[in-house]
């Protein structure tokens, strides 16, 4: 079992975290939309921009603000890419993930991360 902080989900008089729909452990939940490995998408403000600093010319969108997670920005990542066409990579700076996507793909990624239900801040 992963250990999950107390903020993320609650914890029981034995320290045990616990569902917030079904209020049972969670290894004892049966909830069908539940999936613990995923988290909370509004505990985290990404920020959208494009960069070309550094990079001889070439454009890279970069998704940074997200949650620091590695499971969680290795899929987006993926869905992101195979979307797009596009190559790119995720890493965690300072306790802050980041997604880099290669190409001038602003409209592409916000739609995917829409239907991930990431609501995005413009830069």
């Amino acid at each position: 079992m992963i250990d999950i902080p107390d903020s993320i989900f609650p914890s029981n008089d034995q320290g045990q975290s616990i569902c917030p729909q079904c209020k049972k452990t969670i290894n004892d939940c049966q909830c069908k939309s539940f999936d613990p490995s995923k988290p909370k998408i509004n505990q985290f403000k990404p920020h959208l921009r494009l960069d070309k600093k550094g990079r001889k010319g070439k454009a890279v969108v970069v998704i940074d603000g997200l949650l620091a997670d590695e499971l969680y920005l290795k899929e987006l990542a993926k869905k992101i890419k195979s979307k797009t066409g596009s190559g790119g990579t995720f890493y965690i700076n300072e306790n802050v993930g980041v997604i880099e996507i290669q190409g001038e793909k602003k409209g592409l990624i916000l739609d995917v991360l829409r239907r991930e239900g990431v609501s995005i801040e413009k830069q």
